[in-house]
């Protein structure tokens, strides 16, 4: 089961289930059908076949590698009408190939469309989890240009699987773990410094996500707080919100 949204504070939390997190494997069937889909879409559109570049474990297109010139998707669009014309035309795209990009196209949702020179750039998010997706998993970008010839394609959606449906650490725990912690980083010389976060309102827990992380061949999909520590030196800490581990500490500034 599967929730819409988390409003209430969870009640004492109960033993971790033994399967938690979720698991995403290396399947070969999948690996099959993604190669099938390939093949099937270069031929629809009269490209030369070439090996397909795809992400380990989810099997869906890392690159357009070995294409040249991309793939003629639409028309180009009468002048005036590119902008509609290119998203009408990734639209067509992601629902005719679904099976491809792995996932349902109702389940995804366009984020950003960037017009530069002579191309646009699309940024699409899975939408189909009840929360979002953290990390690097859960986006696709596609660079289209203007006469309507798809150029580059990084699809990282993740197949659906089984999540709790409410945490069992509430954000006053989340927070409380990560008041005291200390950070290191490197400045502008390569000195190592440190920033100890000591009080709790230099702490924001903003959302629950869903992050995946990697983990040998497989991928494993954990419920977690994100959690912000600092302000003008800020860190992002991705709290397990089952179990209360640390999963992720991301630096938010660049030395």
């Amino acid at each position: 089961m599967f929730a819409t949204a988390c409003t209430a504070q969870p009640q004492t939390p109960g033993p971790v289930k033994q399967d938690y997190p979720s698991v995403i494997r290396d399947a070969v069937d999948r690996r099959a059908k993604a190669e099938r889909e390939w093949r099937r879409m270069l031929d629809v559109y009269k490209v030369p076949q070439t090996p397909p570049d795809l992400y380990p474990t989810i099997y869906t297109p890392r690159s357009l590698l070995g294409i040249s010139g991309g793939i003629k998707l639409a028309a180009q669009p009468d002048p005036g009408s590119e902008k509609l014309g290119l998203r009408e035309a990734m639209k067509g795209f992601l629902d005719r190939w679904r099976e491809l990009i792995g996932t349902d196209p109702a389940a995804v949702s366009l984020v950003n469309a960037d017009e530069s020179g002579n191309v646009q750039r699309f940024t699409y998010r899975q939408s189909n989890y009840a929360f979002p997706i953290a990390g690097i998993y859960g986006e696709m970008s596609a660079v289209v240009s203007k006469d309507g010839r798809l150029m580059q394609l990084d699809d990282r959606f993740i197949p659906l699987v089984e999540m709790p449906a409410r945490p069992q650490i509430d954000q006053a725990s989340a927070r409380q773990r990560v008041v005291g912690r200390t950070f290191t980083y490197s400045d502008i010389a390569g000195r190592e410094q440190k920033v100890q976060i000591s009080r709790a309102d230099e702490v924001n827990v903003k959302q629950l996500v869903v992050l995946p992380i990697e983990k040998g061949d497989a991928i494993e999909v954990h419920l977690a707080w994100e959690v912000v520590a600092g302000s003008s030196l800020a860190w992002t800490v991705y709290i397990d919100a089952i179990n209360g581990d640390e999963l992720r500490v991301v630096q938010n500034f660049n030395t």
